[in-house]
């Protein structure tokens, strides 16, 4: 069986991040910018977009 949880951290560039909440990853997936762990905005399918990391895109 495939879990598809979604992790509680990630390492990111030697830190430790919280994920972000099911309701952020449901708003960058509509929206036109996404932050990465830092906080910076970026486009959706940047490699250091939250939703790169966590494998949406």
């Amino acid at each position: 069986m495939i879990s598809t949880a979604l992790p509680e951290t990630i390492t990111w560039h030697g830190d430790e991040y919280e994920a972000p909440s099911e309701e952020a990853i449901d708003f960058w997936a509509h929206d036109s910018v996404c932050e990465t762990p830092d906080g910076d905005i970026v486009e959706p399918d940047h490699p250091d977009s939250w939703l790169s990391l966590l494998g949406f895109v």
